[in-house]
C-alpha cells in the first residue's frame, strides 16, 4: 500500500475568515454594519485574539471590511470595490512585469467595445455627467495640471459605469488608476497644458458619438485615441518600450 500523507487542518484563522466571509456574502452582515467586537468574535469561535485579529486583516486586504479607531472603532462591512484588482495591478507594475503600454493594450481590448455598447443604451443624463466630467477636467487647466489630467483620465472609466456590470467597471477603475498614477508620475513635466487638452478634447469627440447614440464611431474614436495615447507616451517615455506589446498594438490599428 501507498503511503499516505498526514492532513492537515488550515490555520484557525482561515475557517474564522471563511465563516465570517459566508456571513457577509450571505447578507447577514451588509455594507456599513459593524461586525461583532473582536471580544465577541473571540467568545463565540472558541480562539485567541492574535487567531480573529489574523481574520479581520485577510478580510481588510480582501476589501470585504475596513477597520476603523476612535469613537467608532471596529470592523465593518465594505461596499464591494476595486481595490484588490488595482492593489494587484500595481503590485506587477512595481515588480516590471507590466509598463503602460500593457495596460494601454488591455484597454484596447475592452474600451472600444464599452463605448460602442453605452453608445446604444445611454441616457441623456449619462451623457450630462460626462459632458460635467470634463468640464470639470477643462477648467483646472488654469490651476492644476494634475488635477486636470486625473479629471480627465477618470473619463473611461466612468462611461464603464454606464454598462451597469460590475466586472467592466472594476477592471476599467483598477487599470484607470494604476494607469493614472503611474503615468501622471512618470510625465509630470513633459506634458504641457496644451497637450492635456488636447487629450480632454478627443475624449469630447468620444462624448458626442455616444450621445449621438452612434455605435460604430464611437468604438473607432476610442480605439484612435488609445493608439494616439500610446503613441504619445511612447515618445516621451521611450524607456517603456515592449517589442511584443508594439507589435500587437501596431496590428489592432491596422484593423
Amino acid at each position: 500500500m501507498p503511503p499516505f500523507k498526514s492532513l492537515k487542518k488550515p490555520p484557525l484563522s482561515k475557517e474564522v475568515e471563511e465563516q465570517l466571509r459566508k456571513s457577509i456574502n450571505a447578507g447577514i452582515y451588509k455594507p456599513d454594519d459593524k461586525l461583532p467586537s473582536e471580544r465577541e468574535l473571540v467568545d463565540q469561535f472558541q480562539v485567541s485574539r492574535v487567531t480573529v485579529r489574523d481574520a479581520l486583516k485577510n478580510l481588510q486586504v480582501l476589501g470585504l471590511i475596513s477597520v476603523k479607531r476612535g469613537v467608532h472603532a471596529g470592523a465593518y462591512v465594505s461596499e464591494p470595490n476595486p481595490q484588490p484588482i488595482t492593489q494587484s495591478i500595481d503590485n506587477l507594475v512595481q515588480m516590471g512585469k507590466l509598463n503602460f503600454a500593457h495596460l494601454i493594450e488591455i484597454r484596447l481590448y475592452i474600451e472600444p467595445e464599452v463605448a460602442r455598447s453605452v453608445a446604444l443604451h445611454c441616457t441623456s443624463e449619462d451623457v450630462d455627467k460626462l459632458k460635467e466630467l470634463l468640464d470639470r477636467a477643462e477648467s483646472y487647466l488654469e490651476t492644476s495640471r494634475k488635477k486636470a489630467r486625473l479629471t480627465n483620465v477618470r473619463f473611461h472609466s466612468e462611461v464603464a459605469k454606464i454598462a451597469h456590470n460590475a466586472l467592466i467597471v472594476f477592471l476599467s477603475e483598477s487599470i484607470t488608476q494604476v494607469y493614472s498614477a503611474m503615468l501622471i508620475e512618470m510625465t509630470y513635466t513633459k506634458l504641457d497644458k496644451k497637450g492635456i487638452a488636447k487629450l480632454i478634447a478627443e475624449h469630447r469627440t468620444i462624448l458626442d458619438a455616444i450621445a449621438d447614440h452612434d455605435p460604430g464611431s464611437a468604438f473607432e474614436r476610442t480605439k484612435r485615441h488609445l493608439i494616439k495615447t500610446y503613441r504619445m507616451y511612447s515618445r516621451i517615455i521611450p524607456d517603456s518600450y515592449d517589442r511584443d506589446v508594439h507589435r500587437r498594438i501596431k496590428y489592432f490599428a491596422e484593423l
